[in-house]
């Protein structure tokens, strides 16, 4: 089982924990920051530009870290909103490239980590995920992984036309596919005890993580090749 079905399953398992009445985003970026063995987290789309809008935050922290990046114009989420990459950072420990942010920070917390992952879903940066955590202590996965699930969550937040379309009853695709995403849809949903849309999302992003379309995906689904509920053990294929 390769690194990215056992991300996606485990965004799947903390999504399913989330409560239903929240926000897609606020439940995407909690997940995503449980995965990455974060302490807290915020996303942030279009971050260096006047429609700037931070979607979610998961604590005071996460919150206030966000806050001081927007008034002072500088910071990791800057740096990695601007230039498309990953940027790593131990705030308080006087970085150069960010002096008054730094310096605030610092001022605010103490030491602390902080991790700004560009959120990429078609090789553009949509916004940037920023994950806080001590500053001994490292992500849980591979700075590669950790791309696959910013992207991933990107995927899910821009949502796939063709899923919106089936949500609406205006899907224009063949019966027979509208049909298995259906099915498949319904079968995720039983096996995590979430909702429907968010079984959606969950089936986009492991499209998204194989290459495929959202049809093969629920084919496989149907067809007990691919089950969300085992993956954690080992017992599913993609």
């Amino acid at each position: 089982m390769d690194d990215r079905t056992s991300v996606l399953s485990g965004l799947a398992q903390a999504m399913a924990r989330q409560s239903r009445k929240d926000p897609l985003s606020h439940r995407l970026c909690r997940s995503a920051t449980l995965v990455l063995g974060a302490d807290g987290g915020a996303i942030t789309i279009a971050y260096t530009s006047e429609d700037r809008v931070t979607l979610c935050v998961t604590d005071g922290r996460a919150a206030r870290l966000e806050d001081l990046q927007d008034v002072l114009g500088e910071g990791p989420g800057h740096t990695a909103y601007r230039t498309g990459t990953q940027v790593r950072a131990i705030v308080g420990a006087g970085d150069a490239r960010w002096p008054q942010f730094d310096a605030s920070a610092s001022k605010a917390f103490g030491k602390i980590g902080v991790h700004a992952i560009p959120i990429r879903p078609d090789h553009r940066t949509l916004g940037v995920l920023t994950c806080h955590l001590p500053p001994a202590n490292e992500l849980l996965l591979n700075p590669r992984t950790v791309q696959f699930l910013a992207d991933a969550v990107g995927v899910a937040l821009l949502r796939d036309p063709e899923a919106e379309a089936i949500e609406t009853g205006e899907a224009r695709s063949p019966w027979s596919s509208r049909s298995r995403i259906h099915q498949a849809t319904g079968m995720v949903v039983a096996q995590l005890g979430i909702d429907t849309a968010d079984a959606l999302v969950l089936l986009r992003a492991h499209a998204f993580a194989q290459g495929a379309t959202l049809d093969d995906i629920a084919t496989a689904v149907i067809g007990r090749v691919l089950d969300f509920s085992a993956i954690d053990n080992g017992s599913a294929g993609s």
